[in-house]
């Protein structure tokens, strides 16, 4: 093989939506990658829930365009087949390691027997020296003893070790008795006086994760309050525990029920612990949409899940930069919003009171007084403003994982030039005077849709714009459902005319669809069925490639492309007064 070949690291973003396929093929439900935050987590993989998360790179060699799959596929087994949770409290760093590797082994066993193709995937990282005899690498010798039926190995320790754990298939489904036998291997261990090396929690297989999902206390219960009532949830967050270097144990003492919020440990260079309160995300309500079949023309009912969550509060400053940055845009916009808040004005005269006096009825009373007559009383005038042609706007954006990429000309991301656009736009009609949402979108599947709120309509611009600076992409875009649920919320204005406002940098897609039109198909029934409902719905593309699918779902004259992506800002401010003005 080519060394250079060898030389290019593989990458996290490069495989993470093959692999999320990859789990699903063999699990038949959803597992969410997400990429660590090396500054603050280890190397290690690890899972929380549903969520694996992975290193950003791997360094080159043979094998690691293999790693991602294989460190995939075994945090998954956690949530397969580690229905028990270890107690830490007087285990001591040999004992919780050694039950760590045995329970790894238990779970690979139980996935081999069901799929024998993944022991070549594993056995492929499993390196070791038959010479050194340190804590780890017997550990990693008894792994490769486990998995691999043709290694034999001189040490006695794992000897013993291969035959307690392949002498009886039942012991599989034992997590408990396998505890057992993990803690009589960690005794002899420590009968050998063998250390660990660093004295903290190691992994002896690379695409391993660090175990912490064994350890963790799940709180599977929380105390019913008035937002059980509003149909209100809060999602709490697993504590992540890390230790120090001298491998200390901790233990968490605050009541999370109560508290409803989950706790970080952050490890600092001083070895001081500092407690952060984990954000918490507001789940708003949970709603069942029908999608249309083109195969079949069968509209199935109930068949997408949507998951409506509030936006999380941003950095202001964030905020701040980008009205600075578009300051000259921004000031033309306003001026454009004050003349067509001037236009809905309308100088209601002849009333009893009022904000000004109507000279010209003044003058009518006075000669009606001096012609002995009664004079009018309605001498004043107010300045109203009319709702003949009142307008609700929501915007919705595609904010799935293809928004992360950057563009090149301006050295940000599309998500990012979406939320600028977004950000100006709402400073536009907050000043116009109209109502308006915003909202985001991504998928993962049919069952779980989320669409994050970032601007109600009875929400002040002011108080949430800081929302907006949160944007990032993930996962995929099922349009039609996230199209059905805005398009519900504006239903419920009273307003004369109503504006759906998409924008989007691709076509449909999502990770349970394999037609690549079937997506496109329902999204165009969802936009035929707010036009019958007197709702108008315009795209702004962001991809020309796109433009046959977007046609057909917006159809002709209700939709823009952008071959210069930079001039969202400004086209989007264009479309609203289009609309606002007709």
């Amino acid at each position: 093989m080519p060394s250079q070949l060898l030389n290019h690291p593989a990458e996290f973003k490069n495989c993470k939506r093959t692999i999320e396929l990859y789990l699903r093929a063999f699990w038949g439900q959803g597992f969410y990658l997400k990429q660590i935050n090396q500054e603050l987590d280890s190397s290690f993989s690890y899972l929380i829930n549903n969520e694996i998360y992975l290193p950003e790179k791997i360094s080159s060699n043979s094998i690691s365009n293999k790693y991602y799959r294989a460190a995939a596929m075994h945090a998954s087994l956690h949530a397969i087949y580690s229905l028990e949770t270890f107690e830490v409290k007087e285990l001591n760093l040999m004992q919780r390691t050694v039950i760590g590797l045995v329970e790894d082994l238990r779970i690979e066993l139980l996935a081999i027997k069901e799929f024998p193709g993944l022991r070549s995937l594993w056995l492929k990282f499993h390196s070791y020296n038959d010479a050194s005899n340190s804590a780890l690498n017997l550990m990693l010798r008894l792994s490769k003893a486990i998995l691999d039926p043709h290694y034999k190995d001189k040490s006695q320790w794992v000897k013993k070790g291969r035959r307690l754990i392949l002498s009886n298939d039942s012991l599989l489904h034992d997590a408990n008795l396998f505890q057992e036998i993990a803690l009589s291997l960690a005794n002899d261990l420590g009968q050998m006086r063998l250390p660990m090396n660093s004295g903290m929690y190691e992994q002896a297989v690379m695409y391993r994760d660090d175990n912490r999902c064994i350890w963790q206390v799940v709180e599977d219960s929380l105390e019913h309050t008035s937002s059980v009532q509003q149909n209100e949830n809060t999602d709490v967050r697993q504590c992540k525990l890390k230790e120090s270097l001298q491998g200390n144990q901790l233990k968490f003492t605050e009541d999370l029920v109560s508290q409803g919020n989950g706790l970080v440990v952050i490890e600092k260079e001083t070895a001081l612990l500092e407690y952060n309160k984990s954000v918490t995300e507001m789940v708003d309500v949970n709603v069942m949409y029908p999608e249309w079949d083109y195969r079949s023309h069968v509209l199935k009912d109930k068949w997408c899940n949507v998951t409506e969550l509030h936006g999380l509060k941003g950095s202001e400053d964030i905020v701040e930069t980008v009205i600075e940055n578009h300051k000259s845009t921004l000031n033309r916009l306003r001026h454009i919003a004050k003349k067509l808040r001037l236009e809905k004005r309308q100088r209601q005269k002849k009333l009893e009171d009022g904000d000004d006096i109507d000279l010209a009825s003044i003058i009518d009373a006075m000669v009606s007084i001096r012609s002995t007559e009664t004079p009018d009383p309605r001498v004043f005038m107010r300045d109203e403003y009319h709702h003949i042609k009142s307008l609700s706007i929501s915007m919705l954006m595609d904010l799935s994982e293809s928004t992360n990429e950057i563009i090149n000309s301006a050295n940000i991301s599309v998500a990012e030039l979406m939320r600028d656009a977004v950000l100006l736009l709402g400073e536009t009609l907050d000043i116009a005077g109209e109502e308006y949402a915003i909202s985001g979108f991504s998928s993962n599947g049919r069952h779980d849709i989320k669409f994050t709120k970032f601007k109600r309509f009875d929400e002040n611009f002011n108080e949430c714009r800081n929302k907006l600076a949160n944007i990032k992409g993930e996962y995929s875009t099922r349009l039609g459902a996230a199209i059905r649920h805005a398009g519900y919320g504006l239903q419920q204005r009273s307003s004369t005319k109503k504006l759906l406002l998409v924008i989007t940098d691709g076509v449909p897609s999502d990770i349970d669809v394999y037609d690549e039109r079937y997506l496109e198909h329902d999204s165009w029934y969802a936009v035929k069925t707010l036009s019958k409902q007197n709702t108008k719905v315009f795209c702004i593309s962001l991809d020309a490639s796109s433009t046959p699918a977007i046609e057909h779902i917006f159809g002709k004259g209700r939709f823009r492309v952008l071959d210069n992506i930079t001039r969202l800002p400004e086209v989007l401010s264009e479309i609203y007064i289009k609309y606002a003005r007709h």
